[in-house]
């Protein structure tokens, strides 16, 4: 596996297409299938999944199996698998105090896995009705247009590299992973337009040798072609960024040829928050935030879709458009 050094003592950087996956399995189709056990039958999973869908949808897959599932079903043979032993396992990783978004996470592998080997003819469909988990989406802050202001003048009056990239995400919507693999050549200032066109993240290692990191950062595309998309820049912002201009190789947030990652952002936003004096919240908030003022404010749901990277509308209103409590002072008043 092709890795590469951004820095000496630096742990290690994959380009998407330098990520491969040196364990495989000897199953290479369907028909050839015969699995004796629950590990045998993920590894086939897994390996039929290699190739097929991004590396880090990839590493999620294998982080869960090796995590949760394989360790809790072991060498378990298939012909022993019933509800009985799903719902135990269901209800082991609940009482650890995992997230509710883990938990449903690992049920929706192992639910795939299962779907799998039903449609290899490996288990019985009557498993499957044991294999759900309720699952309510926490409702994610929002950057109200106060705070949003006040963060707006703090960051003008520091005139960052750093403060401006920030300012950028809360005018447009773009996610952490994005600002940290934008560079100076994405910025068109003809065009006073920015183009996404990688996102940094960091998975599970797929080099597990001893003596190799845990995780590492992973250069990829977004996470799907709608993600892939040019962006207004908002006026205001235009003039610091071309004062601030370096050359086009060098990434926006580091200024040279090597990338940060959302954890490290993460920290100094929580620390711009401090200073300002708001509340608590993640990132994300901004997004959230500049989906829902976008909405308010009257502009149609298909360009704020658009904007945000969204395949469908109903991604934007389902999860980004929180509804305030002036918008529902607005429909009370309109109708009495």
């Amino acid at each position: 596996m092709k890795q590469m050094n951004t820095n000496p003592g630096q742990k290690p950087v994959l380009e998407e297409m330098d990520l491969h996956f040196s364990q495989r399995y000897p199953y290479g189709s369907k028909c050839e299938l015969s699995c004796d056990t629950i590990k045998m039958l993920c590894q086939v999973w897994l390996e039929e999944r290699h190739g097929n869908v991004k590396k880090s949808t990839y590493a999620g897959y294998y982080y869960c199996l090796k995590r949760h599932i394989l360790p809790h079903f072991g060498v378990l043979p298939l012909c022993a698998l019933n509800g009985e032993n799903i719902l135990a396992f269901i209800d082991k990783m609940q009482q650890k105090g995992l997230a509710e978004t883990t938990v449903h996470s690992v049920i929706v592998v192992f639910k795939a896995v299962l779907k799998y080997g039903i449609q290899t003819h490996q288990i019985g469909r009557e498993v499957l009705v044991y294999c759900s988990v309720n699952f309510r989406r926490a409702e994610s802050k929002v950057l109200t247009l106060q705070d949003s202001d006040r963060m707006k003048e703090y960051l003008l009056e520091q005139n960052t590299v750093f403060a401006i990239a920030i300012l950028l995400c809360r005018g447009t919507g773009i996610r952490i992973g994005e600002l940290c693999g934008l560079k100076w050549e994405d910025i068109n200032f003809s065009t006073k337009t920015i183009m996404i066109k990688r996102t940094i993240s960091r998975i599970p290692n797929p080099n597990q040798s001893e003596g190799e990191p845990k995780t590492v950062l992973y250069i990829r595309t977004p996470k799907s072609h709608t993600s892939i998309r040019e962006i207004p820049i908002p006026q205001y912002l235009i003039a610091p960024l071309q004062a601030m201009k370096r050359e086009k190789n060098k990434y926006l947030l580091t200024e040279k040829e090597t990338c940060t990652e959302p954890r490290n952002v993460q920290k100094k936003f929580k620390t711009i928050l401090k200073h300002c004096e708001m509340q608590d919240c993640n990132f994300h908030a901004m997004r959230h935030g500049f989906a829902t003022a976008c909405l308010e404010k009257g502009i149609d749901c298909k360009t704020v879709s658009s904007i945000l990277g969204h395949a469908s509308t109903r991604t934007t209103m389902d999860f980004y458009v929180h509804t305030s409590l002036r918008q529902k002072q607005d429909c009370i008043n309109a109708i009495t």
